[in-house]
C-alpha cells in the first residue's frame, strides 16, 4: 500500500505541476492580451449588454482557469485521503502507519494532515497526538456517518491558522472506526493559485462558499467574513446573484469602489471564483461629511499648535538671547500657561539637559531632574532651532509631545531652551468632540513611525501600530497604516474587530496631515461606510 501511495502522489505531483504549467503558460497575465468582456451594468443582469465592461487580459478564461485549479487542487486531496482511508492501516487506527501517507499529501497541499478518532481525539503529521479533540466541529458528527466532508471552514486548532477541511471516513464492517483529514491552509492556498494565476495588479480574485461566506481572498482579513452582511444594497444583491447561479457577470459597490466580476461556480463544493478589475474610487454618502470633519479638525488642531508655537516664540524673544534669571523666566512661564489651555507644563532647560525651572507648581519637583535621554534633547543639541517632538512617556507617566524653542544670542550660541509639554490625547479629545458628536465618525492621530498620539475607538494612543501584539493579525490595517505612513493625505478601507469581539467589519479611513518644525502628524477620520 505504501509504494501504491508513493507512485500515486509521484503521478499526481507531476500532473498537478503540469496542469500549473499550462496555466501560466496561457497569456492571461495582462501583457501581450487585449480581451474585453460585455457584462450587465445591474447587480445579476448575466445577458445584459448595456455597458462594455474592458480587460487588458481574457477575464472568462482566467476565471475558468482559477475554478480549475482549485478544483483540480481538491480533487487532488479527497483522492489522496480516499486511498490512505481505504488502506487497512488506517481502518485499525495504526498511527505510524498512517503518517507517511499523510506527509506526502501535505507536500503537494500546503496544511495539517489529521488521523481523527471516533471520540473526536485526533492525531496530526507535525504533533503526533494532539491531546485535543474534535467531537464538537459542525463537521464531526456527518463525518461519523459515512459522509465526506469537501471543505468545512475552520480555525484550524493544531495551527491556529484560517484553513479549510477536506476529510474522509475510514469504514471497517460497515463501520466508522476513524477519517483522515487535511486542514488546508488558505493563506497558503491562496498564494499558491494567486501565483499560478499571476494577475496584474489592478485585478483581483476571491472565492465565496455556498452561504456566502468568504474562504479565499488576496487580503487575508476578509477571510470567513460575509462581504453581503459588510456591504450595502448593491453587495447583498451581487452576492445573493453569485451563490445562485452557476456563472455569470455582476456588480457592486463596497469599501469605496464601484467593482464588476466575472463569476463561476467549482463544481467539487459549490464554491464561487469572483474575478474584478479594481473599480475606480467612489465617495460613499458618509464620505463627504467625514471629509468636513476630517478638515474641520485638521484645522483646529493645527491652530492650537500655532497658537502655542506663537506664544513660546513671543517668550523667547523677551529673553535677549540670554540664559533668563528665575524670575522673569517664571512669569513668562505662568503668562504662557495661563493663555494655552493645552499647555500642561513649561520647563527651562540648561545645556546639559538639566530641567532648571518649570512652572506651575505642581511640576517644580521635576526641578534638577535630568531630560538628557530624551530624543528632544538630542535633536535641540544639534540643530538649535524650534521642533515638534515625538510622542514619548513623560517623566510623570502619560503620553506627551513637547514643543521646544532654543535660546541663542545674535552670534548663534546656545544657551539653553524652553520646552513646552502638550498631551495630545487631551487635547484631541476635547477639540474633535464638537466634530464627531452623534456622528458615526471615530477620529484618530498617527506619526509617520506609526506612534498612535491618539486614539478611542481601539485604546490604541501610544502604541507602536507596527510593532504592538494587537495589531498583528489585523493585516488590512497594518496595510492602512503602510499608506497612512507613505502618503500626506488619502482614503481607504480596511476590516477592524473590536477589543473583545470576533466580529470584523470593514471600514473606511481619509487622512490628512499637520505639519510644524519638520514634524508631522496624519489627521485621520475613520467610520463604518455601510449601515
Amino acid at each position: 500500500m505504501k509504494n501504491l501511495l508513493h507512485d500515486y502522489f509521484l503521478f499526481t505531483g507531476k500532473a498537478m505541476a503540469l496542469f500549473s504549467f499550462l496555466i501560466i503558460a496561457q497569456p492571461i497575465n495582462g501583457y501581450g492580451f487585449n480581451g474585453h468582456e460585455r457584462g450587465g451594468a445591474n447587480v445579476g443582469s448575466e445577458n445584459d449588454k448595456t455597458e462594455i465592461y474592458s480587460y487588458d487580459i481574457d477575464a472568462r478564461t482566467v476565471v475558468g482557469a482559477g475554478a480549475t485549479m482549485i478544483e483540480n487542487h481538491l480533487k487532488h486531496v479527497i483522492t489522496s485521503l480516499r486511498l490512505i482511508a481505504a488502506a487497512p492501516s488506517t481502518r485499525s487506527g495504526i498511527w505510524p502507519e498512517i503518517r507517511p501517507g499523510l506527509q506526502m499529501l501535505t507536500e503537494s497541499v500546503p496544511g495539517a494532515a489529521l488521523y481523527i478518532e471516533p471520540d473526536g481525539g485526533y492525531y496530526s503529521v507535525d504533533r503526533g497526538y494532539t491531546g485535543l479533540n474534535l467531537s464538537d466541529r459542525d463537521y464531526f458528527e456527518p463525518l461519523f456517518n459515512k459522509q465526506e466532508i469537501h471543505g468545512a471552514l475552520i480555525y484550524s486548532r493544531s495551527t491556529g491558522k484560517k484553513s479549510v477541511l477536506v476529510a474522509v471516513p475510514a469504514i471497517e464492517n460497515d463501520e466508522v472506526t476513524g477519517a483522515v483529514a487535511l486542514s488546508i491552509f488558505l493563506d497558503d492556498f491562496q498564494e499558491m493559485i494567486s501565483e499560478s494565476l499571476n494577475l496584474p495588479p489592478d485585478y483581483l480574485w476571491y472565492v465565496l462558499d455556498e452561504q456566502g461566506s468568504t474562504v479565499l481572498h488576496p487580503r487575508s482579513d476578509f477571510v470567513f467574513m460575509y462581504p453581503a452582511e459588510e456591504g450595502g444594497p448593491s453587495m447583498l444583491q451581487a452576492v445573493q446573484t453569485i451563490t445562485t447561479k452557476n456563472e455569470g457577470n455582476t456588480s457592486y459597490d463596497f469599501a469605496g469602489r464601484s467593482t464588476h466580476v466575472l463569476f463561476k461556480k467549482i463544481p467539487f463544493n459549490n464554491w464561487r471564483i469572483i474575478l474584478g478589475k479594481i473599480g475606480e474610487q467612489k465617495a460613499d454618502e458618509y464620505m463627504p461629511a467625514a471629509y468636513e470633519t476630517l478638515d474641520n479638525l485638521k484645522s483646529t488642531v493645527n491652530l492650537h499648535l500655532k497658537e502655542m508655537d506663537k506664544s513660546l516664540d513671543n517668550l523667547i524673544k523677551t529673553f535677549n538671547g540670554r540664559f533668563p534669571p528665575e524670575h522673569v523666566a517664571r512669569n513668562g512661564f505662568r503668562n504662557v500657561y495661563q493663555q494655552n489651555k493645552y499647555v500642561v507644563s513649561i520647563s527651562l532647560i540648561d545645556t546639559e539637559g538639566k530641567i532648571v525651572l518649570a512652572e506651575p507648581s505642581d511640576f517644580h519637583p521635576t526641578q534638577g531632574m535630568s531630560i538628557r535621554d530624551q530624543e528632544s534633547f538630542f535633536i535641540m543639541q544639534k540643530n538649535k532651532a524650534p521642533l515638534l517632538s515625538s510622542s514619548f512617556i513623560a517623566m510623570e507617566g502619560f503620553d506627551a509631545v513637547c514643543l521646544k524653542y532654543p535660546i541663542t544670542d545674535e552670534k548663534g550660541n546656545f544657551h539653553g531652551s524652553v520646552s513646552l509639554l502638550i498631551r495630545p490625547d487631551v487635547m484631541i479629545e476635547e477639540i474633535a468632540a464638537p466634530y464627531i458628536a452623534e456622528t458615526i465618525y471615530e477620529p484618530w492621530i498617527i506619526e509617520p513611525d506609526g506612534r498612535i498620539i491618539f486614539d478611542k475607538s481601539f485604546d490604541g494612543t501610544g502604541k507602536m501600530l507596527f510593532l504592538d501584539y494587537r495589531f498583528e493579525e489585523m493585516k488590512t490595517l497594518l496595510e492602512l497604516g503602510e499608506k497612512i505612513s507613505n502618503n500626506v493625505s488619502g482614503q481607504s478601507d480596511y476590516v477592524y474587530a473590536p477589543p473583545g469581539s470576533d466580529e470584523k467589519e470593514v471600514k473606511m479611513a481619509v487622512w490628512d496631515t499637520v505639519r510644524m518644525h519638520k514634524t508631522e502628524w496624519r489627521v485621520i477620520i475613520s467610520y463604518k461606510p455601510y449601515d
